[in-house]
């Protein structure tokens, strides 16, 4: 209880002050929880940074299984994950703060550097986004599902870099169904 009451009030932390500002300090003084139980449970900050966006990863695969469930087309599950998978991004507070005020904390997790051995945030969502695809939708992607799905997953981390577009959400996934599905 106290680690997921800590990742809840570190994503509120983000939100009213940065991903900079984050200490495990801090959010251990707002969840109540004593500083020298933090350490024991996440050895330090970037254990703590590691660990909420892990949450947060396992949060977006469970919203994105909630937005096409009873939906069995291909084509139409892709164009809810990305038309939803927008909407979340624009409402995610924290997200936002880090993007205005933030953004090379989200291009250096976005991007792969080669610098270490950890997955760019763009490889983990592709892998949990990876757990879900139905059979239905694998036989219909090209060039292959993981592609197709990378492809998908960078288009949408595109449009929340570069939020202002002549295309509507619709559009965005219109055009990403048009290149991935045969």
């Amino acid at each position: 209880m106290d680690r997921d009451r800590m990742l809840e009030v570190g994503v509120g932390l983000v939100s009213r002050f940065g991903a900079r500002a984050l200490s495990l300090t801090s959010v251990a003084r707002h969840a109540g929880v004593a500083r020298a139980t933090a350490y024991r449970m996440f050895g330090g900050r970037d254990a703590l940074v590691e660990a909420i966006v892990a949450n947060e990863l396992d949060q977006l695969r469970v919203r994105l299984a909630e937005w096409v469930d009873g939906e069995d087309d291909p084509a139409q599950r892709l164009r809810i994950r990305i038309t939803r998978s927008l909407e979340y991004i624009r409402g995610h507070e924290a997200l936002q703060y880090v993007l205005r005020r933030e953004p090379e904390e989200i291009v250096h997790a976005i991007i792969s550097t080669g610098d270490d051995d950890g997955l760019s945030l763009v490889e983990r969502v592709v892998d949990v986004t990876m757990q879900d695809v139905t059979e239905a939708e694998s036989v219909v992607l090209q060039p292959n599902p993981r592609a197709a799905t990378e492809f998908l997953v960078r288009v949408v981390y595109s449009c929340m870099l570069v939020p202002h577009s002549a295309m509507t959400d619709d559009e965005v996934a219109d055009l990403v169904v048009r290149a991935v599905v045969r």
